[in-house]
């Protein structure tokens, strides 16, 4: 009995349920503030992918084609953003909310637990809608997907990401270029005056050419450093809104301690 309410408890903690009802292809609320619809579409009966590439973190891109399995939150904080990679062991020692250096059966789960935690942890969402609701549902930045890249099933097939967006910008490639496809609220996106929809055509002096959002994550990154090296309280993107005009807006940086010097605080 006691091991089946653990197991209840973990599952109910650790999933959303498999079978959602369908929603609205609309915008969903997020924690952080984020609305927006991410992407997805049945590849099959049994397999869901993205509509279109998309990027969920500086160095992930997921294409249509690529297996959404799950999106899920850890049951463990941990300094990796790998819930496997932080422990050195077995799977089931990587869902044990005991430490790498526990003796390794002390550390393990219960066993029919561990192989239930397993079994949800590998198996495929058939409802693209659980995705919507995990992202609804789910704080922003502690959500993990599960994917597979070549559609495989075994374990070494799979990667285990995490969702970081660029100041609040969620992006993709609905239609060729580089878009805006949704902004937390009160990120620094936000403050600047980027919206779902726009299109974005340079960060700082570095064009955008095509699709490729690699490229893009690349520029930002490399666009930001200087603006922080150099001290500089905000840094350029040249966007363009859906009606056609085109702006530049500042993305904001945190302040400096040579800021605060210089303001006497």
């Amino acid at each position: 009995m006691t091991s089946r309410l653990a197991l209840l408890s973990l599952l109910c903690a650790f999933a959303l349920p498999v079978h959602a009802q369908d929603a609205a292809d609309g915008p969903v609320h997020m924690t952080p503030e984020f609305c927006f619809v991410f992407p997805v579409v049945s590849l099959n009966k049994h397999d869901v992918s993205v509509k279109y590439p998309v990027m969920i973190n500086p160095i992930t891109v997921l294409k249509p084609g690529m297996v959404l399995r799950v999106i899920y939150m850890p049951p463990v904080q941990t300094e990796s953003n790998n819930l496997i990679a932080a422990h050195h062991g077995t799977m089931e020692q990587s869902y044990s909310r005991e430490t790498a250096n526990t003796d390794a059966y002390a550390a393990s789960l219960p066993p029919d637990v561990a192989h239930e935690l397993d079994r949800q942890r590998k198996r495929v969402w058939e409802v693209p809608n659980n995705f919507v609701l995990a992202i609804a549902q789910y704080p922003t930045d502690m959500m993990h997907l599960v994917y597979s890249p070549t559609g495989g099933d075994m374990i070494d097939q799979l990667e285990d990401t995490s969702f970081s967006f660029f100041d609040g910008m969620f992006v993709g490639s609905p239609n060729g270029g580089i878009e805006v496809l949704g902004v937390e609220k009160t990120s620094y996106s936000d403050q600047a005056g980027v919206k779902p929809g726009d299109q974005i055509l340079a960060v700082g002096n570095i064009p955008m050419h095509g699709d490729d959002l690699s490229a893009f994550a690349s520029a930002f990154s490399t666009v930001k450093a200087a603006a922080k090296t150099n001290e500089q309280s905000s840094f350029p993107m040249t966007i363009r809104s859906p009606g056609g005009a085109t702006r530049t807006v500042a993305l904001g940086l945190p302040p400096s301690i040579k800021s605060f010097i210089n303001s006497g605080l």
